[in-house]
């Protein structure tokens, strides 16, 4: 009786964790992770939309052409210093898209990974309420009780350790970086208007005025890019370490943490 008693506790978690493995998204760890990455995965994309502004705006500027003629004509593209602004934003937009997709992938990941881990949990259980059940757990060899504990703490670490973890980091990291990155994003925001402005969007274009009023147009909103051309690369990389920071050094330090206290626990 004394060892049928932890045997049926075990087998009882046992079929719990099995349900858990088949409908992962009754885990409220897990739902609440996928949320926060849903709304990582909404704010980068929102970052990542400004910049292929800010980065067409340029990208138009630079092949704006102006030709004379004086017995021989020719063209010129005046906004050509701008390239190195453009191709700054272009690679910047990448990171942040690879940002967005990474955390996509995490986002469809979770409930599977969970699944994995309820599973070994649940050979974990059912290798304790088998030797319960048997000999004794303090009897059993210490090879089938390595094995028991290796899966019971994978298990852990999948199906509760990283859920917890991801919406705790998540959590956390917003609260500790959400007016560092608001203020990032006012000052994209801010210089996507005027790259806007740039292209002529806001003035009606290039042919509905004079070239020498197009082109001082264009040479005042360039000015003004290449001017707060380091306040947009500080804001942009500002944003992308936000980011990493809320998906995955956050997230993985808590997951540490949780493994390493839940061992000492387990090993006490």
């Amino acid at each position: 009786m004394t060892r049928a008693a932890p045997g049926a506790f075990a087998l009882v978690l046992a079929l719990l964790c099995g349900f858990l493995a088949l409908t992962p998204r009754a885990n409220p760890l897990v739902t609440t992770a996928e949320k926060y990455q849903q709304e990582i995965a909404v704010a980068s994309g929102a970052t990542y939309i400004s910049l292929r502004a800010i980065n067409a705006a340029l990208s138009f500027a630079q092949d704006v052409e102006v030709g004379g003629s004086m017995g021989l004509s020719a063209n010129v593209q005046p906004f050509k210093w701008l390239e190195p602004i453009d191709d700054t934003v272009e690679r910047i937009s990448a990171a942040i898209f690879a940002v967005a997709v990474l955390t996509g992938v995490l986002s469809m990941s979770l409930a599977p990974v969970a699944s994995v881990g309820f599973v070994l949990l649940a050979v974990a259980l059912l290798t304790r309420c088998g030797c319960d059940m048997a000999v004794g757990w303090q009897r059993t060899a210490p090879g089938l009780r390595r094995f028991g504990g290796s899966c019971g703490m994978l298990g852990f670490a999948f199906a509760i350790g990283l859920p917890f973890a991801y919406a705790l980091g998540v959590w956390g990291g917003d609260i500790l970086t959400a007016s560092a990155a608001a203020e990032a994003n006012a000052v994209l925001d801010h210089i996507a208007d005027n790259a806007r402005l740039l292209i002529g969007l806001d003035d009606g274009g290039l042919d509905e005025r004079g070239w020498r009023e197009s082109i001082e147009a264009y040479r005042n909103a360039a000015g003004d890019l290449w001017e707060q051309a380091d306040e947009m690369l500080s804001a942009s990389l500002t944003l992308v370490g936000i980011f990493v920071l809320r998906m995955v050094v956050l997230p993985m330090v808590l997951l540490l943490a949780l493994v390493s206290i839940t061992r000492r626990i387990l090993s006490a």
